[in-house]
């Protein structure tokens, strides 16, 4: 096997291999069964190798360009060679035999040539719309709790919230304590002078 078709090959099953991978991913995030972290972290390396697959594409288009060259040259070789034969042939330069033989060989080669350069063609035209696709993919969203189930996490934490403590509860309002302060003093007055009545009588 010509060595651009096994390249080709292999790039395809490689392409073909990483967006099952990115599919399978994606509708994993997509249903919530893996975060966005865990995502992005796969993501990243099919990413990745997605790169790469695209660094062996271009190189692989460049050495398919170089042999569609190389192609299309050799054909006009063929081309000139078969019409010498038939000028030949014609003229009476060559004989019967010698014409027979020749101009099928080059029948064969112009063939052969014809067919690799069609297919050459196509297979460049297919990494081309292979890496247009690549470039195009789309941006996969997580999931995101229905309107049911933003409601049902709010009153969750809602019912999780301590109940708040009045300070009323805790301690006595600031009116109440200099009010309580005044009347303790008014009684420890009271108290003293009465202790002190007693004593001069």
């Amino acid at each position: 096997m010509i060595s651009w078709k096994y390249s080709f090959k292999k790039l395809n099953e490689e392409y073909e291999l990483a967006k099952k991978k990115k599919k399978a991913l994606d509708k994993l995030l997509t249903t919530g069964k893996i975060s966005e972290t865990t995502y992005n972290l796969f993501d990243s390396e099919i990413a990745d190798a997605l790169t790469e697959i695209e660094n062996q594409r271009k190189a692989l288009m460049e050495k398919m360009a170089s042999k569609t060259d190389e192609l299309e040259e050799q054909l006009k070789t063929f081309e000139i060679l078969f019409a010498n034969f038939e000028i030949q042939h014609v003229t009476g330069e060559i004989d019967e035999e010698t014409y027979l033989r020749e101009t099928d060989l080059l029948n064969m080669g112009l063939e052969t040539t014809k067919h690799e350069l069609d297919a050459i063609q196509e297979a460049a035209n297919q990494l081309a719309e292979g890496s247009a696709t690549q470039h195009a993919e789309p941006h996969v969203e997580a999931a995101q709790p229905s309107p049911e189930q933003h409601i049902l996490q709010s009153e969750v934490k809602l019912s999780e919230e301590p109940a708040p403590v009045l300070k009323s509860e805790q301690a006595g309002s600031p009116q109440e304590t200099v009010v309580e302060a005044v009347s303790s003093f008014a009684d420890e007055t009271q108290h003293s002078e009465a202790e002190e009545k007693e004593q001069e009588a």
